[in-house]
């Protein structure tokens, strides 16, 4: 995991190279690679398919202005994730209502198309799966979504969240505790506790990424 990560910051150390050069191409290339994970992460936190992808956009167009002064030995991703957290959040707070929106109606910002193999039991039971957690994570508070939404929509370990958050490992683990937490009590409360309790033991026994 940690050499993956190693290798995408050098490739993508040498594409921001190639834009400060005034290759235009290079930022195309990171935009096609990323578009897709800062509009999972906004997503998360907004709810709205449609109010996320304009955000995509805008938090694009704010990294191809800032690219110039992005710091040369920091990680280009979490330095993104920052950028789409914040904005993402900012969105959130001025919204004057939450729109409870399923994860997968819209996965991706282009069109996808289902596996023909797939039950539609399976199919119906997933999506109803992911649309009770994304109505639980619009329930949470600002300060419990951004991280829930870094770690599982994005698999982020609590080091690079720490990095993306702008705060201590210490401090990302309590975060998270909490979030946990809170999103526990109210999917419980909401939707029982069957699908949560196999969440989590499912997360249990997955490999931990490496530190």
């Amino acid at each position: 995991m940690n050499g993956e990560r190693t290798l995408a910051t050098d490739e993508d150390s040498a594409l921001i190279a190639r834009f400060l050069r005034g290759d235009a191409t290079a930022f195309d290339l990171l935009f096609r690679k990323y578009q897709d994970y800062v509009y999972h992460i906004i997503y998360g936190i907004v709810g709205s398919a449609e109010e996320a992808r304009d955000l995509t956009q805008d938090v694009f167009l704010q990294v191809y202005r800032s690219l110039p002064s992005f710091r040369q030995g920091s990680r280009f991703a979490t330095w993104l994730y920052r950028i789409a957290v914040n904005r993402a959040v900012d969105a959130a707070r001025g919204s004057r209502k939450w729109r409870f929106l399923p994860f997968l109606q819209e996965p991706t910002l282009k069109e996808r198309t289902t596996d023909p193999s797939q039950e539609p039991e399976h199919a119906f039971s997933k999506k109803m799966d992911r649309e009770a957690v994304q109505e639980t994570l619009l329930l949470c508070p600002l300060s419990h979504r951004d991280i829930l939404v870094l770690r599982y929509y994005r698999d982020l370990s609590l080091e690079e969240i720490a990095e993306t958050l702008d705060c201590s490992l210490a401090a990302a683990k309590v975060r998270l505790h909490r979030a946990r937490k809170v999103f526990k009590g109210y999917y419980e409360r909401k939707f029982g506790t069957l699908l949560l309790e196999a969440q989590e033991t499912e997360e249990a026994n997955a490999p931990q990424p490496t530190r």
